[in-house]
C-alpha cells in the first residue's frame, strides 16, 4: 500500500485487518531495508566490488521480505510505505514480477487542511513547525502548507513519488482509492480492492473500527496522525478554516490522476 498521506491508508489497513486472511501493516521499514541494503551491497561495498557475487547478492536481497514477515501467519501481506509507488523496480527485482499497489488518494487542499487540523489540536510542537523553526521561517498556516508541499515535505514527497509512477507508465500496477469514496461507499471500494488483488470478497463492518496494531505517533512528532474514528463516515471540514485564498489557489487542480495529462508544476517539471 502506498499513495498520499491523510488519505485513508490507516483506516484502510484497519478495515482490511478485519479479514483473517490478510495482514495489513502499519508504516513499514521493509522498502527502506531493501533499498539501503542494495545500495550498500551493490554500490558501496569495496569487498563486493573486488569480488562480485550477483546471484548471492540477489538471494540476500530477495530474502529480506519473507524474513521480515517470517512470523506473520497470514498468507496475504499488504506492506505499507508511501515510497513503493516510485520503487516498483525493487518489488519486481526482489518480491514479485507483478506488483499490485493500493494507493489511497485525496484532493490536495483536503490533505493540507487535515494536517493543519492535527497541528491545531496538538499539544506538542509538530514536525512541521520544527522544520519551520529550524529554517527561521515564520510559523503560520501558509508557511506550514508550503513546507508540506515542498520537495522536503511529506505531501510533496508522496505527490512526487505518485506522479513518477504515472510518468514511468507504472500506473498499470496501481489501484487508486479516493478517500471520499472510501468513507462514503466503503464496502464498494473494498470490493474493488479484493477484485484488484484477485482475492475473494469479504464483508466488513464500519462501526467500532479499531486498528489492529498500535503506532506510536510520538515518533512522527504529530499527535493522532494514525488515529481512526470508530465509525466510518464522511466528516465535512471547511477548508477555509485553515487554508487561505493564497493556499487554495496555489494548490488547486493538482489531482493529476483524474486527468489525461499529469501536472507536476510544484516541482517545476
Amino acid at each position: 500500500m502506498s499513495g498520499l498521506p491523510r488519505s485513508g491508508s490507516t483506516l484502510l489497513t484497519a478495515l482490511l485487518n478485519q479479514n483473517p486472511e490478510i495482514h495489513a501493516s502499519t508504516n513499514s521499514p521493509l522498502l527502506d531495508t531493501i533499498h539501503y541494503t542494495e545500495e550498500y551491497l551493490l554500490y558501496n561495498s569495496e569487498q563486493y566490488k573486488a569480488h562480485p557475487k550477483p546471484e548471492c547478492a540477489h538471494k540476500v536481497l530477495s530474502s529480506i521480505a519473507p524474513n521480515y514477515y517470517f512470523n506473520t501467519p497470514q498468507n496475504i501481506i499488504i506492506d505499507k510505505s508511501r515510497g513503493w509507488v516510485n520503487q516498483i523496480e525493487h518489488i519486481q527485482d526482489y518480491i514479485t514480477k507483478e506488483p499490485k499497489i493500493i494507493c489511497p488518494v485525496r484532493s490536495i487542499p483536503d490533505i493540507i487542511s487535515s494536517f493543519l487540523n492535527l497541528v491545531y489540536h496538538s499539544k506538542t510542537t509538530s514536525f512541521i513547525d520544527e522544520a519551520l523553526i529550524k529554517n527561521n521561517i515564520e510559523i503560520n498556516n501558509d508557511n506550514r502548507a508550503d513546507y508540506l508541499m515542498s520537495p522536503q515535505g511529506i505531501i510533496g514527497q508522496s505527490y512526487h513519488a505518485l506522479s513518477e509512477a504515472f510518468r514511468k507508465g507504472n500506473d498499470k500496477y496501481l489501484l487508486l482509492v479516493e478517500y471520499d469514496d472510501l468513507v462514503s461507499q466503503s464496502q464498494k471500494e473494498l470490493n474493488r480492492i479484493y477484485d484488484f488483488l484477485e482475492l475473494p470478497r469479504f464483508i466488513h463492518t464500519f462501526e467500532n473500527v479499531k486498528p489492529k496494531f498500535d503506532e506510536n505517533d510520538e515518533v512522527y512528532r504529530l499527535e493522532h496522525m494514525h488515529s481512526v474514528r470508530n465509525k466510518v463516515e464522511k466528516i465535512h471540514r471547511d477548508n477555509t478554516k485553515f487554508l487561505s485564498e493564497y493556499v487554495l489557489n496555489k494548490y488547486k487542480n493538482m489531482e493529476f490522476w483524474k486527468k489525461q495529462t499529469p501536472r507536476y508544476s510544484i516541482f517545476g517539471i
